[in-house]
Protein backbone atom coordinates (compact mmCIF):
# COMPACT_ATOMS: atom_id res chain seq x y z
CA UNK A 1 0.00 0.00 0.00
CA UNK A 2 2.80 2.40 0.91
CA UNK A 3 4.78 1.74 -2.27
CA UNK A 4 1.71 2.09 -4.50
CA UNK A 5 0.91 5.47 -2.89
CA UNK A 6 4.22 7.07 -3.89
CA UNK A 7 3.25 8.34 -7.40
CA UNK A 8 -0.03 9.91 -6.30
CA UNK A 9 1.57 11.39 -3.16
CA UNK A 10 4.39 12.98 -5.15
CA UNK A 11 1.95 14.34 -7.74
CA UNK A 12 -0.08 16.06 -5.02
CA UNK A 13 3.00 17.21 -3.14
CA UNK A 14 4.39 18.90 -6.25
CA UNK A 15 1.24 21.04 -6.47
CA UNK A 16 1.31 21.78 -2.72
CA UNK A 17 4.87 23.11 -2.69
CA UNK A 18 4.43 25.41 -5.67
CA UNK A 19 5.06 23.44 -8.84
CA UNK A 20 2.36 23.85 -11.46
CA UNK A 21 1.12 20.26 -11.54
CA UNK A 22 -2.02 20.33 -13.66
CA UNK A 23 -5.15 18.38 -12.59
CA UNK A 24 -4.70 16.02 -15.53
CA UNK A 25 -1.13 15.27 -14.40
CA UNK A 26 -2.28 14.59 -10.83
CA UNK A 27 -5.03 12.36 -12.18
CA UNK A 28 -2.44 10.51 -14.25
CA UNK A 29 -0.33 10.00 -11.11
CA UNK A 30 -3.37 8.51 -9.36
CA UNK A 31 -3.90 6.13 -12.28
CA UNK A 32 -0.25 5.05 -12.08
CA UNK A 33 -0.65 4.40 -8.35
CA UNK A 34 -3.79 2.37 -9.05
CA UNK A 35 -2.02 0.24 -11.67
CA UNK A 36 0.94 -0.24 -9.32
CA UNK A 37 -1.37 -1.32 -6.47
CA UNK A 38 -3.11 -3.80 -8.74
CA UNK A 39 0.20 -5.32 -9.79
CA UNK A 40 1.57 -5.49 -6.24
CA UNK A 41 -1.61 -6.90 -4.67
CA UNK A 42 -2.60 -8.99 -7.67
CA UNK A 43 -6.17 -7.74 -7.22
CA UNK A 44 -8.60 -6.04 -9.59
CA UNK A 45 -12.34 -5.41 -9.50
CA UNK A 46 -13.80 -8.89 -9.02
CA UNK A 47 -16.63 -10.49 -10.98
CA UNK A 48 -19.93 -8.72 -10.29
CA UNK A 49 -22.98 -10.94 -10.67
CA UNK A 50 -25.41 -8.22 -11.74
CA UNK A 51 -27.12 -7.48 -15.10
CA UNK A 52 -24.97 -5.24 -17.26
CA UNK A 53 -21.85 -5.88 -15.19
CA UNK A 54 -21.47 -9.64 -15.54
CA UNK A 55 -19.99 -9.43 -19.03
CA UNK A 56 -17.68 -6.48 -18.29
CA UNK A 57 -16.19 -7.83 -15.07
CA UNK A 58 -15.77 -11.32 -16.52
CA UNK A 59 -13.15 -9.98 -18.95
CA UNK A 60 -9.72 -9.55 -17.35
CA UNK A 61 -8.57 -6.56 -19.40
CA UNK A 62 -11.80 -4.64 -18.86
CA UNK A 63 -11.67 -5.46 -15.14
CA UNK A 64 -8.17 -3.96 -14.98
CA UNK A 65 -9.31 -0.81 -16.81
CA UNK A 66 -12.34 -0.42 -14.52
CA UNK A 67 -10.14 -0.86 -11.43
CA UNK A 68 -7.59 1.76 -12.50
CA UNK A 69 -10.30 4.21 -13.59
CA UNK A 70 -12.37 3.87 -10.40
CA UNK A 71 -9.34 4.08 -8.10
CA UNK A 72 -7.95 7.14 -9.88
CA UNK A 73 -11.39 8.74 -9.98
CA UNK A 74 -11.87 8.28 -6.22
CA UNK A 75 -8.49 9.92 -5.53
CA UNK A 76 -9.48 12.92 -7.64
CA UNK A 77 -12.96 13.06 -6.11
CA UNK A 78 -11.66 13.11 -2.52
CA UNK A 79 -9.34 15.97 -3.45
CA UNK A 80 -12.20 17.96 -5.01
CA UNK A 81 -14.22 17.39 -1.82
CA UNK A 82 -11.47 18.95 0.30
CA UNK A 83 -12.90 22.48 0.29
CA UNK A 84 -14.19 22.99 3.84
CA UNK A 85 -12.45 22.55 7.17
CA UNK A 86 -12.82 18.94 8.26
CA UNK A 87 -15.01 17.82 5.35
CA UNK A 88 -12.66 15.42 3.55
CA UNK A 89 -10.98 14.15 6.70
CA UNK A 90 -14.31 13.56 8.52
CA UNK A 91 -15.69 11.82 5.45
CA UNK A 92 -12.55 9.65 5.28
CA UNK A 93 -12.84 8.71 8.97
CA UNK A 94 -16.49 7.73 8.52
CA UNK A 95 -15.68 5.75 5.36
CA UNK A 96 -12.91 3.91 7.21
CA UNK A 97 -15.25 3.19 10.15
CA UNK A 98 -17.89 1.79 7.76
CA UNK A 99 -15.35 -0.53 6.13
CA UNK A 100 -13.93 -1.47 9.55
CA UNK A 101 -17.41 -2.59 10.64
CA UNK A 102 -17.72 -4.68 7.48
CA UNK A 103 -14.23 -6.16 7.94
CA UNK A 104 -14.95 -7.00 11.59
CA UNK A 105 -18.26 -8.66 10.68
CA UNK A 106 -16.29 -10.91 8.31
CA UNK A 107 -13.52 -11.54 10.86
CA UNK A 108 -10.92 -9.99 8.54
CA UNK A 109 -8.62 -8.73 11.29
CA UNK A 110 -5.75 -7.77 8.95
CA UNK A 111 -7.89 -5.25 7.06
CA UNK A 112 -9.61 -4.21 10.30
CA UNK A 113 -6.28 -3.31 11.93
CA UNK A 114 -5.19 -1.40 8.81
CA UNK A 115 -8.38 0.65 9.01
CA UNK A 116 -7.86 1.33 12.72
CA UNK A 117 -4.43 2.78 11.91
CA UNK A 118 -5.95 4.97 9.20
CA UNK A 119 -8.73 6.16 11.52
CA UNK A 120 -6.25 7.02 14.28
CA UNK A 121 -3.95 8.95 11.93
CA UNK A 122 -6.89 10.83 10.41
CA UNK A 123 -8.28 11.81 13.82
CA UNK A 124 -4.86 13.21 14.66
CA UNK A 125 -5.09 15.52 11.64
CA UNK A 126 -8.74 16.37 12.35
CA UNK A 127 -7.87 18.06 15.67
CA UNK A 128 -5.88 20.67 13.73
CA UNK A 129 -8.08 20.81 10.64
CA UNK A 130 -11.48 21.40 12.26
CA UNK A 131 -12.99 23.85 12.98
CA UNK A 132 -10.21 26.42 12.43
CA UNK A 133 -8.18 24.80 9.65
CA UNK A 134 -4.68 25.24 11.11
CA UNK A 135 -3.42 22.26 9.09
CA UNK A 136 -4.75 21.10 5.71
CA UNK A 137 -4.56 17.79 3.87
CA UNK A 138 -3.37 19.48 0.72
CA UNK A 139 -3.40 17.65 -2.60
CA UNK A 140 -0.80 15.17 -1.35
CA UNK A 141 -2.91 14.21 1.66
CA UNK A 142 -6.29 14.14 -0.09
CA UNK A 143 -5.10 12.14 -3.11
CA UNK A 144 -3.20 9.65 -0.95
CA UNK A 145 -6.13 9.22 1.43
CA UNK A 146 -8.44 8.55 -1.50
CA UNK A 147 -6.01 5.99 -2.92
CA UNK A 148 -5.65 4.10 0.36
CA UNK A 149 -9.40 4.01 1.01
CA UNK A 150 -10.16 2.86 -2.54
CA UNK A 151 -7.67 0.02 -2.27
CA UNK A 152 -8.82 -1.10 1.15
CA UNK A 153 -12.29 -1.43 -0.41
CA UNK A 154 -10.76 -3.46 -3.25
CA UNK A 155 -8.97 -5.66 -0.73
CA UNK A 156 -12.27 -6.40 0.99
CA UNK A 157 -13.98 -7.21 -2.33
CA UNK A 158 -11.27 -9.65 -3.36
CA UNK A 159 -10.75 -11.29 0.03
CA UNK A 160 -14.49 -11.83 0.54
CA UNK A 161 -16.48 -12.87 -2.51
CA UNK A 162 -19.77 -12.40 -0.66
CA UNK A 163 -19.25 -8.63 -0.43
CA UNK A 164 -21.04 -6.67 -3.15
CA UNK A 165 -18.78 -4.17 -4.95
CA UNK A 166 -21.84 -1.97 -5.49
CA UNK A 167 -22.44 -1.91 -1.73
CA UNK A 168 -18.90 -0.66 -1.11
CA UNK A 169 -19.39 1.91 -3.86
CA UNK A 170 -22.11 3.43 -1.64
CA UNK A 171 -19.36 4.44 0.80
CA UNK A 172 -17.73 6.59 -1.89
CA UNK A 173 -21.00 7.94 -3.29
CA UNK A 174 -20.68 11.55 -2.10
CA UNK A 175 -17.26 12.47 -3.58
CA UNK A 176 -17.90 10.45 -6.76
CA UNK A 177 -21.29 12.09 -7.39
CA UNK A 178 -19.91 15.57 -6.71
CA UNK A 179 -17.03 14.96 -9.14
CA UNK A 180 -19.25 13.58 -11.93
CA UNK A 181 -21.75 16.41 -11.50
CA UNK A 182 -18.88 18.92 -11.74
CA UNK A 183 -17.68 17.35 -14.97
CA UNK A 184 -21.20 17.43 -16.43
CA UNK A 185 -21.71 21.04 -15.32
CA UNK A 186 -18.49 22.22 -16.96
CA UNK A 187 -19.15 20.29 -20.16
CA UNK A 188 -22.64 21.78 -20.47
CA UNK A 189 -21.27 25.30 -19.93
CA UNK A 190 -18.59 24.78 -22.58
CA UNK A 191 -15.70 24.88 -20.11
CA UNK A 192 -12.82 22.37 -19.94
CA UNK A 193 -13.73 19.46 -17.65
CA UNK A 194 -10.56 19.96 -15.59
CA UNK A 195 -11.10 23.70 -15.08
CA UNK A 196 -11.74 24.57 -11.40
CA UNK A 197 -14.90 26.38 -10.37
CA UNK A 198 -16.64 27.43 -7.17
CA UNK A 199 -19.87 25.52 -7.68
CA UNK A 200 -19.18 22.29 -5.80
CA UNK A 201 -21.90 21.23 -3.37
CA UNK A 202 -19.91 22.26 -0.29
CA UNK A 203 -19.10 25.67 -1.77
CA UNK A 204 -22.76 26.21 -2.63
CA UNK A 205 -23.83 25.33 0.93
CA UNK A 206 -21.24 27.65 2.47
CA UNK A 207 -22.23 30.52 0.17
CA UNK A 208 -25.92 29.96 0.98
CA UNK A 209 -25.16 30.12 4.71
CA UNK A 210 -23.22 33.36 4.24
CA UNK A 211 -25.96 35.04 2.23
CA UNK A 212 -29.05 33.64 3.93
CA UNK A 213 -28.15 33.69 7.62
CA UNK A 214 -25.32 36.18 8.02
CA UNK A 215 -25.40 39.87 7.21
CA UNK A 216 -21.79 39.74 6.07
CA UNK A 217 -19.26 37.07 5.20
CA UNK A 218 -18.12 35.17 8.27
CA UNK A 219 -16.09 32.41 6.74
CA UNK A 220 -14.75 31.23 10.12
CA UNK A 221 -18.35 30.26 11.01
CA UNK A 222 -19.90 29.22 7.71
CA UNK A 223 -16.92 27.03 6.73
CA UNK A 224 -17.12 24.50 9.61
CA UNK A 225 -20.92 24.85 9.77
CA UNK A 226 -21.11 23.77 6.13
CA UNK A 227 -19.15 20.64 7.04
CA UNK A 228 -21.58 19.80 9.86
CA UNK A 229 -24.55 20.18 7.48
CA UNK A 230 -23.07 18.04 4.70
CA UNK A 231 -21.64 15.19 6.80
CA UNK A 232 -24.98 13.51 7.69
CA UNK A 233 -25.88 13.42 3.99
CA UNK A 234 -22.49 11.93 3.10
CA UNK A 235 -22.69 9.34 5.91
CA UNK A 236 -26.24 8.11 5.15
CA UNK A 237 -25.24 5.94 2.13
CA UNK A 238 -22.39 4.46 4.21
CA UNK A 239 -24.95 3.10 6.66
CA UNK A 240 -26.77 1.34 3.83
CA UNK A 241 -23.43 0.03 2.55
CA UNK A 242 -23.09 -1.85 5.85
CA UNK A 243 -26.70 -3.08 5.74
CA UNK A 244 -26.54 -4.18 2.08
CA UNK A 245 -22.93 -5.40 2.07
CA UNK A 246 -23.94 -8.71 0.47
CA UNK A 247 -27.04 -7.56 -1.46
CA UNK A 248 -26.06 -6.24 -4.89
CA UNK A 249 -29.58 -5.47 -6.09
CA UNK A 250 -30.54 -3.48 -2.99
CA UNK A 251 -27.20 -1.64 -3.09
CA UNK A 252 -27.77 -0.75 -6.76
CA UNK A 253 -31.19 0.77 -5.99
CA UNK A 254 -29.83 2.61 -2.94
CA UNK A 255 -26.92 4.01 -4.96
CA UNK A 256 -29.09 5.59 -7.64
CA UNK A 257 -31.64 6.79 -5.09
CA UNK A 258 -28.90 8.70 -3.26
CA UNK A 259 -27.52 10.07 -6.53
CA UNK A 260 -30.99 11.46 -7.29
CA UNK A 261 -31.25 12.94 -3.78
CA UNK A 262 -27.82 14.54 -4.21
CA UNK A 263 -28.87 16.15 -7.49
CA UNK A 264 -32.13 17.46 -6.02
CA UNK A 265 -30.40 18.85 -2.92
CA UNK A 266 -27.71 20.50 -5.05
CA UNK A 267 -30.23 22.19 -7.34
CA UNK A 268 -32.22 23.39 -4.33
CA UNK A 269 -29.13 24.86 -2.63
CA UNK A 270 -28.02 26.50 -5.87
CA UNK A 271 -31.45 28.02 -6.47
CA UNK A 272 -31.86 29.23 -2.88
CA UNK A 273 -28.39 30.72 -2.95
CA UNK A 274 -29.21 32.63 -6.14
CA UNK A 275 -32.50 33.90 -4.72
CA UNK A 276 -30.83 35.01 -1.48
CA UNK A 277 -28.08 36.76 -3.42
CA UNK A 278 -30.66 38.64 -5.49
CA UNK A 279 -32.52 39.75 -2.35
CA UNK A 280 -29.27 40.95 -0.79
CA UNK A 281 -28.37 42.83 -3.96
CA UNK A 282 -31.75 44.60 -4.04
CA UNK A 283 -31.43 45.59 -0.37
CA UNK A 284 -27.98 47.00 -1.07
CA UNK A 285 -29.27 49.01 -4.04
CA UNK A 286 -32.12 50.48 -1.96
CA UNK A 287 -29.77 51.48 0.85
Amino acid sequence: MLVSSIPVFLGGLGEDIGFDIKPTQRLLASLVSAALAGILFGYWVPYVDFPGLRFLTSMSLISVIITITVSGGICHAVNLMDGLNGLSICWAICAAIAMAIIALSLQDMAVFRLLLLLIGASIGILFWNFPLGKIFLGDAGAYTLGHVLAWIALLLMNRHAEISPLALLLIFLWPITDMLLSMLRRKRSGKPIGQPDRLHFHQTVMRLLEIQFFTRSRRNLTNPLGTLIILPMAIAPMVLAIVFKTQTGAAFIAFWAFVALFAVAYRWALRRGGQAANRTSRKFEKS
